[in-house]
């Protein structure tokens, strides 16, 4: 009986936190160069794509952006 209370309320806890939604980008550099010389950046943690002029790194996190 101890152990279901216990599991229930572990599962309330976590999903009351979300943890998923707080991670942060973590942008990975694809070496290959676009036609136009951009280089693209793609997030780890959310999958968001930018494309940014050779030599920049992404500043903002587009996770939880819908638009991407």
């Amino acid at each position: 009986m101890y152990i279901i209370l216990a599991l229930l309320i572990a599962v309330a806890v976590i999903l009351i936190l979300q943890p998923w939604k707080r991670r942060g980008c973590r942008w990975r550099e694809d070496r290959r160069a676009l036609v136009d010389g951009r280089v693209l950046h793609r997030c780890a943690a959310c999958g968001a794509e930018l494309a940014l002029p050779k030599g920049r790194q992404p500043t903002t996190c587009l996770a939880g952006q819908d638009d991407q």
